[in-house]
């Protein structure tokens, strides 16, 4: 099984030719590099399914502009989808999908748990709304927050197990599990978003704790909206981790990993 990360929440799983990419986005702002925006969007077309982790703006903007041209199939919970047909997006094209699902995908098992989105905390709120950035250009302030609003996530992130190739691969929408939910453990790959909070270190910990992945990828650390946010230091918790005996890494935009 092969994964390629590309910026935000954006992950792309092949296995034997088959490819699912999870969330494509095209960053922030719109204008910004259209020579690299239009290479992500040849890399998400390629792919053979799209899966949803949740709905926010971050995860299923682009999808609409993306896929206007296309058949593939779309596979989400019910909020994303009812905004995705809001978007222009064609019901025939939409696969609504609830926590419980299993899903045979090329020679992926997909299987759907109920997740949990971060909460966003004073340390997020310190950091974006108090530096200097985000009162020159209060503007795309505003315009994130009307996102948000435009796209809603409702309670319905999801986490998905995918299993290839006799390896499994656990994919994290959000910094969040539900409490409820009896998830396998022992996972030989865990792709862990890393923003959201004031301290992501200190938020993921109870995670893997829970999850015991064998090895961890970290995404969604990257600078995401600028000149409003910044990327998140990932170095010390990565050496931290692999000194606990969990090999952490931070993803590179384009690199084909092997798992």
């Amino acid at each position: 099984m092969k994964l390629k990360w590309y910026k935000t929440a954006a992950v792309m799983l092949e296995s034997e030719g088959y490819r699912l990419v999870f969330d494509p986005f095209l960053g922030m702002p719109l204008k910004a590099d259209p020579v690299l925006r239009e290479s992500m969007s040849g890399a998400f077309r390629s792919a053979d399914a799209v899966l949803v982790t949740h709905g926010h703006f971050d995860h299923i903007r682009d999808i609409p502009r993306i896929y206007q041209n296309s058949n593939i199939e779309i596979y989400a919970t019910k909020t994303p989808c009812k905004t995705l047909r809001s978007r222009g997006v064609e019901m025939k094209k939409l696969r609504c999908i609830a926590p419980g699902a299993e899903l045979t995908l090329g020679g992926f098992t997909v299987r759907v748990y109920q997740g949990r989105h971060c909460k966003f905390d004073f340390g997020v709120a310190r950091k974006t709304i108090f530096k200097s950035d985000t009162l020159l250009h209060l503007d795309r302030l505003i315009k994130l927050w009307k996102l948000n609003k435009r796209y809603p996530e409702n309670g319905e992130t999801l986490f998905y197990e995918i299993e290839a190739e006799g390896k499994r691969v656990q994919l994290m929408g959000s910094m969040g599990l539900d409490m409820t939910v009896d998830y396998p453990t022992g996972a030989d790959v865990l792709i862990l978003p890393f923003q959201g909070t004031g301290n992501p270190s200190a938020t993921v910990a109870p995670i893997i704790e829970r999850l015991q992945p064998k090895a961890i990828y970290l995404d969604h650390y990257d600078d995401t909206f600028p000149p409003l946010s910044s990327q998140v230091p990932t170095v010390g918790f990565m050496r931290k981790m692999t000194a606990r005996g969990v090999p952490t890494a931070a993803l590179r935009y384009g690199r084909s990993y092997t798992i």
